[in-house]
């Protein structure tokens, strides 16, 4: 790519914030060295990484690079035998632990596979090198630790005993009494550096030593005691130990890093690579760039200068499909510059692996990016700026290929206007036929008549407010701009006068052809004006639909879960339900167990009449009487709960029957009103109300029908033939008649005498319903005053 033109469109502006999202030394060098590729493979991968490395960064889940240094010079510095400082080891082992940790966080994804074979180039046995590294090398690299051998360890611990001693001697002197006056300070300190005293210099006879130094008065001498000579001598050899041994160390090590000098080299261009990926990444998403579909047209839509600030900057569209050329007029400042430079821009961004920041992207690959763009004067060249261009035109006419993106700003300006337009049209027929595309500002009056006239060439102009002559900064395709020259010289302060004189300067054709231009323009800035509003009130209907269909979704979905609830729970209480009554109907057989027992007790009562037998009789009927009423109570919970699970259909004729709550199975033979005749095994026919009856879904009623027992005993004491219900409930006098009755049956009672007053009527009527559907009552018929009902059992 033409570097000039990079330049021209401020690439190194873009490449500098690339640089700066980079975390890495090698990334932030790759970023400033990146440059657009012609060849569409390169640009498919570059892209591909790009988008890879969004997905990541969308997610959190790009690889840390920070801290990873370009460590390529002291590798091969370690290559040639070279002895690296513990800063330098450090670095080293940073950067493979962090392309380690990228290699794995990478590997693990598979929706990046660019970045996973990137980061594959990191050999896995570095890891021994890092851990070793890590093991010798202080964790902010200034020095060796004293683990990075034995030999290392004990040097410097006899290093720090030998100077504690010398230390304690030396304080110990400075404390002697008789010293103490002779010294000029009562501090340790070290000179040449052997520890010594600072003595007076009056006094230099109190304490034998070497003197190392004197003080710029000559008043102090700094005096090494005689009596620590020795020791320190041997303290500057475990010096010198210490510091051979570091050597060792460091050349042991420096060695080890020149043994892998060809996979740290892939290490530290894999991070590079991998980095300057992120920070694609980073910077497309923050100008909010689109995903160029590869096409050999041109096409962007609500493209804007990635330099500019985006809240303040006016997308353009250049739908510049089947173009060969195009010719941008329209005032000055009023954005043609800026839309030539987004063009290019995003060309070049495209094929850098950066996404262009544009609502829509279609871009081919261009093999050359050339512009002339600006003022070519150059006075140490004797160059005017028609010279200038010309120049550069010459190049670029020189270089452009098929494939070639051309963008050229004041097309022939600064010449004579009748030469330059001609000169203008020549050249962009020329690189119409000779580029890909081609795209010039001009504001020659010729070159936009060629323009309209020719096939592949077309207008675009840059919009104007003709209310407040002020620049849109918007590109319209198809017609020619005007320069509005006399009213933005106006706006910006020339004399009104000098610019109405002016104005009738210039011939009435050309003011004609600048107004029709004008009012056209107008009549367009309405109609977009009119779209965009159409635009916007569709998109608003477009997302009232969608709002509308997603709360009847969430509604129906409501419903759904309701139902499913409102079932799920159904189907728990009528599990619950049968749960209980099948409980309640064990508890009943266990009654009538119990009523059997009973009823042979009494047979065997009556066959052997003694005083004990008379004891063990009241006892009988004690329990008799206390089954009888659990017996009631069962018979109250069955009835209400063969209610709910009661049959649909009408019972008939034929029916397999089941009453739960009687114990009765049989077939219906007759209906009668509300009671049924069944009939069950062995023939034995029996009268049960149809409101306690169920369907037996079974069918066997025959084998498991229960024939009814009559039970004919002496009334035990306990079992009156009369009950009084005056002042009682409904619902109580009701418990109390279907016990009463159980009792006096198993009793042997034929007669009872039940009285319920007249009253209101309400406990007779309940008393004659409950005496109704009683199974062991045969009739039931009132007193002479209707106070009481006397009642015969069956």
């Amino acid at each position: 790519m033409d570097e000039r033109a990079l330049e021209l469109l401020e690439l190194p502006a873009i490449l500098e914030r690339l640089a700066g999202l980079a975390v890495s030394d090698p990334g932030r060098a790759l970023a400033d060295a990146l440059r657009p590729s012609p060849d569409p493979d390169e640009v498919t991968s570059r892209q591909a990484l790009t988008a890879e490395a969004i997905s990541l960064v969308e997610q959190s889940l790009e690889p840390d690079l920070t801290g990873v240094r370009d460590v390529r010079p002291a590798v091969e510095l370690a290559a040639r035998g070279s002895a690296l400082d513990p800063a330098a080891l450090r670095a080293i082992a940073v950067s493979i632990e962090r392309g380690l940790s990228a290699r794995a966080a990478l590997g693990a994804q598979e929706a990046s596979p660019g970045l996973a074979a990137l980061a594959a180039r990191i050999e896995p046995q570095l890891a021994g090198l890092a851990d070793a590294l890590a093991h010798a090398v202080e964790d902010d690299g200034s020095d060796l630790r004293d683990s990075a051998s034995p030999a290392l360890r004990r040097l410097r611990r006899e290093l720090r005993e030998s100077r504690a001693r010398i230390a304690e001697r030396l304080r110990s002197l400075a404390r002697d009494p008789s010293l103490r006056e002779h010294l000029q300070d009562d501090f340790v300190t070290e000179r040449a550096g052997r520890p010594v005293l600072a003595l007076r210099a009056s006094a230099r006879g109190t304490v034998p030593g070497i003197v190392h130094d004197m003080s710029g008065s000559g008043q102090t001498l700094f005096v090494e005691p005689l009596s620590v000579v020795e020791d320190s001598n041997r303290l500057r050899e475990a010096e010198s130990a210490e510091r051979e041994e570091v050597g060792r160390i460091l050349r042991e090590l420096s060695r080890q890093i020149g043994d892998h000098e060809e996979a740290l080299r892939a290490l530290v261009e894999a991070v590079a690579a991998i980095d300057l990926a992120v920070a694609c990444a980073a910077l497309s998403r923050s100008w909010r760039g689109a995903q160029v579909t590869p096409s050999h047209e041109v096409v962007l839509l609500g493209a804007r200068h990635p330099l500019l600030d985006r809240s303040t900057a006016v997308p353009i569209d250049l739908a510049l499909a089947a173009l060969r050329a195009v010719v941008v007029s329209g005032p000055n400042t009023g954005g043609k510059t800026v839309a030539l430079k987004t063009l290019g821009l995003a060309a070049i961004l495209h094929q850098c692996g950066l996404r262009p920041p544009a609502d829509h992207a279609e871009l081919p690959v261009f093999d050359e990016v050339l512009a002339d763009i600006g003022d070519e004067q150059s006075i140490a060249m004797s160059l005017s700026t028609f010279s200038g261009h010309v120049g550069n035109l010459v190049a670029i006419l020189d270089a452009a290929t098929r494939r070639s993106l051309v963008l050229l700003d004041e097309l022939a300006a600064g010449t004579d206007p009748v030469e330059g337009a001609a000169l203008a049209q020549a050249l962009v027929d020329r690189l119409a036929r000779q580029a890909r595309l081609t795209m010039v500002t001009s504001h020659y009056q010729e070159l936009k008549e060629w323009a309209s006239a020719t096939e592949g060439v077309t207008n675009a102009a840059t919009g104007f407010d003709p209310e407040t002559n002020a620049p849109l900064y918007r590109i319209a395709l198809g017609r020619p701009g005007t320069s509005h020259a006399l009213k933005i010289a106006e706006r910006l302060g020339l004399p009104r006068e000098l610019v109405d004189e002016a104005r009738e300067n210039v011939s009435p054709e050309r003011r004609r052809v600048a107004d029709l231009l004008a009012e056209a323009e107008v009549a367009e800035e309405r109609a977009a004006e009119e779209r965009m509003g159409a635009e916007a009130e569709r998109v608003g209907a477009e997302a009232a639909r969608l709002a509308a269909e997603a709360r009847v979704s969430e509604l129906e979905t409501e419903i759904e879960r309701v139902r499913a609830s409102a079932q799920a729970e159904r189907e728990r209480a009528l599990a619950a339900a049968e749960r209980e009554l099948a409980g309640t109907r064990a508890e009943l057989d266990g009654l009538r167990a119990e009523i059997r027992a009973a009823r042979r007790l009494e047979r065997e009562r009556r066959a052997a009449s003694t005083p004990r037998a008379a004891a063990k009789e009241r006892e009988r009927d004690r329990r008799l009487g206390a089954a009888s009423e659990r017996a009631a109570r069962v018979d109250r919970d069955l009835r209400a709960a063969d209610t709910p699970l009661a049959a649909t259909a009408p019972l008939a004729a034929g029916d397999p029957v089941v009453a739960p709550s009687l114990g009765v199975r049989g077939t219906i033979v007759e209906i009668a009103r509300d009671e049924a005749v069944v009939v069950g095994r062995g023939g034995l026919r029996v009268r049960v109300p149809l409101e306690r009856l169920r369907p037996d879904r079974d069918g066997r009623a025959d084998a498991a029908a229960e024939q009814a027992v009559t039970i004919r005993a002496p009334t035990p004491t306990h079992a009156p033939s009369e009950l009084d219900l005056r002042g009682r409930t409904a619902e109580d006098a009701r418990e109390a008649l279907r016990a009463f009755v159980d009792s006096a049956a198993l009793a042997g009672r034929d007669e009872l005498r039940v009285i319920h007053g007249r009253g209101t009527g309400a406990i007779r009527k309940a008393v004659r319903d409950e005496l109704a559907r009683h199974p062991l009552v045969a009739s039931q018929e009132p007193d002479s005053a209707d106070g009481a009902t006397v009642v015969r059992l069956g």
